[in-house]
């Protein structure tokens, strides 16, 4: 087996071997396998759970659906060298505290990929980690890219490991049809049919009289490319993501790869952090994402549900200022509300959220009766909280801009759900968020 500096020798990454070098010595003369183990140890030490997840076969970048590891059976996927791989994997990890899960197989997908083989393997393969660690988590990955498992609802898998599978469901800006439908069709109904399709493919396995586990193991943007599209697409997957209070995963953390497609030092446009691994690439990152860390539901609590008010656009969660009236701000310590018919009423004193003219900054007020104080989603995102104005037109929270935390009313943008609206309503999404904690 080649040790670690002999690889990259072998690929020719000469500069990246005198590095690797430089900062860790002795990383240069152990195998692959035993820089594994360092890698998982130091994850320990850091207080990180670790998923071990099987990829592919043949290494390389993934994944095309004639790149021969699509699926049980490709050119490069033998199911019995698969199955033996997992055996050997998980006896690795076995006693390594950090180490929670392990995933079957990555993005399942190609013109070979069936049902009939999904459930034989799947079943197989979970039950080989089963056997070999029964303290660990299996994830299991759907069809298509891990986009699809919506054939479990007539056929769900026949395992026997007790209640540790856990489904795994990706979503990228490209799953549910072309990028350019992000800026060239109305985002409330573009949101609205990823978020459906989402509970479709997927979704429906945490509901019913016997729910199962659900994690979004795979997301991201490009993160150097903020555009337009970018934007749209993470607004509406932070929706869904809060809106079920999801785990998740984001593609991905690295800002570079050594080799890629026989290239070197390539840049992972997706990556959090920049080429150098110094700084974010998307500085944004910890307030955009700030409400998705947290745990919303709790399902052994007595508490009561109340809601959190969120705007996906900021990240940022609806508070209360001193002169009783509503802003954007972090998500530590969000008000709760209670809704109560057409009402919005602050959790600590019962005062409805109200209406005072468009453009006015909205408040807080005790006169629950007043129509001003009477809210409606509209559109088919559900993501529009309006009111009727004394003229009979609709009046939507809105963000009052980029960089004002004051939450105002102003004319509903592309909630008539015509196909020639094109404006884009982000700055008019606020969506009633469900916590328990």
């Amino acid at each position: 087996m080649y040790k670690v500096g002999e690889n990259f020798d072998k690929l020719n990454l000469i500069d990246f071997r005198l590095t690797i070098r430089f900062y860790n010595p002795s990383f240069e003369n152990i195998t692959v396998v035993e820089a594994f183990d360092l890698v998982i140890d130091e994850f320990g030490k850091q207080d990180m759970m670790v998923l071990v997840d099987n990829h592919v076969s043949d290494p390389k970048w993934c994944c095309d659906g004639n790149d021969g590891n699509g699926f049980f059976g490709d050119k490069d996927f033998d199911p019995k060298e698969w199955l033996e791989g997992l055996s050997n994997v998980v006896n690795r990890v076995k006693g390594k505290p950090q180490v929670v899960a392990i995933g079957l197989r990555n993005e399942l997908r190609g013109p070979n990929q069936n049902q009939q083989n999904w459930h034989k393997y799947m079943s197989q393969g979970a039950t080989t980690v089963h056997n070999a660690n029964p303290n660990v988590l299996v994830f299991v990955s759907g069809l298509s890219y891990d986009t699809d498992l919506s054939f479990l609802k007539t056929n769900p898998l026949n395992t026997s490991i007790g209640n540790k599978l856990v489904y795994e469901v990706h979503s990228y800006a490209w799953s549910s049809g072309p990028r350019s439908d992000w800026i060239e069709k109305p985002l409330n109904q573009k949101c609205a049919n990823v978020m459906n399709g989402l509970n479709d493919k997927a979704g429906f396995l945490m509901s019913g009289s016997n729910p199962s586990a659900l994690v979004m193991s795979e997301f991201g943007m490009n993160m150097e490319i903020l555009d337009n599209m970018n934007q749209r697409f993470m607004s509406c997957m932070m929706v869904y993501l809060v809106g079920n209070d999801l785990d998740w995963a984001l593609w991905a953390a690295q800002g570079a790869y050594y080799v890629r497609k026989n290239e070197t030092r390539v840049s992972e446009t997706f990556g959090l952090w920049n080429i150098y691994f110094r700084s974010l690439r998307y500085a944004e990152f910890p307030q955009r994402f700030q409400l998705l860390h947290k745990k919303l539901l709790e399902p052994s609590s007595n508490s009561s549900k109340s809601y959190i008010i969120y705007h996906p656009l900021s990240g940022q969660c609806v508070r209360v200022s001193n002169n009783h009236k509503l802003e954007l701000g972090d998500c530590d310590w969000p008000n709760k509300w209670n809704q109560e018919g057409q009402q919005i009423k602050l959790v600590e004193n019962g005062a409805c959220i109200e209406a005072i003219s468009e453009g006015s900054q909205v408040k807080l007020s005790s006169d629950c009766k007043s129509k001003q104080s009477f809210w409606k989603k509209l559109s088919t995102s559900n993501l529009h909280l309006s009111i009727l104005d004394r003229q009979g037109n609709y009046l939507c929270l809105e963000r009052e801009s980029p960089t004002s935390p004051k939450i105002v009313t102003k004319k509903c943008i592309c909630v008539d759900d015509s196909l020639s609206c094109l404006d884009d309503p982000q700055s008019q999404w606020f969506q009633l968020v469900t916590t328990n904690v």
